[in-house]
């Protein structure tokens, strides 16, 4: 019997949500007006386990066998997250995320590197900058120590 995509999904959603929830049991649940550090955790994890459910019941409805994997994307983009990790704090924010969009774009068929690549990225740097630093406060370098000692 071939497994579809929506069986594996609906496996993943729910020991995923089973499992969290197992963990945030753990923490006091509170009330609605007075919500412990458990409230939460528990009820995204109640609703992860109802979908993965619903997706497994959904499959039982079509039976599409799984596609063949992609092992491009998949290496390429975790690759892109480690490049991102390993250059925020000597590089900044800007350029980290900018690195982080066009390595993972590449694995697009229907990317090029061209001007526009650059530019797209570029924007998309600059709003996570005024986002997550400036607005949402996060302690994150926009100028990274390796460029601070540049007097950038």
């Amino acid at each position: 019997m071939k497994l579809s995509q929506d069986v594996l999904l609906g496996l993943f959603f729910t020991t995923i949500g089973v499992g969290s929830a197992v963990m945030a049991a753990s923490y006091p649940f509170g009330t609605s007006s007075r919500m412990g550090p458990g409230y939460f955790p528990v009820i995204i994890s109640s609703l992860l386990v109802l979908t993965g459910i619903l997706v497994l019941f959904r499959s039982r409805l079509t039976l599409v066998a799984i596609p063949e994997i992609g092992w491009k994307p998949i290496v390429v983009v975790s690759l892109a997250i480690l490049i991102f990790g390993l250059v925020v704090e000597p590089l900044g924010l800007p350029i980290a995320v900018f690195l982080l969009t066009v390595v993972s774009a590449t694995t697009s068929e229907k990317f090029r590197l061209d001007w526009r690549a650059f530019a797209g990225a570029a924007a998309f740097a600059a709003l996570c900058s005024v986002l997550f630093v400036e607005l949402l406060g996060l302690p994150v370098p926009i100028v990274g120590n390796w460029l601070q000692g540049l007097g950038l």
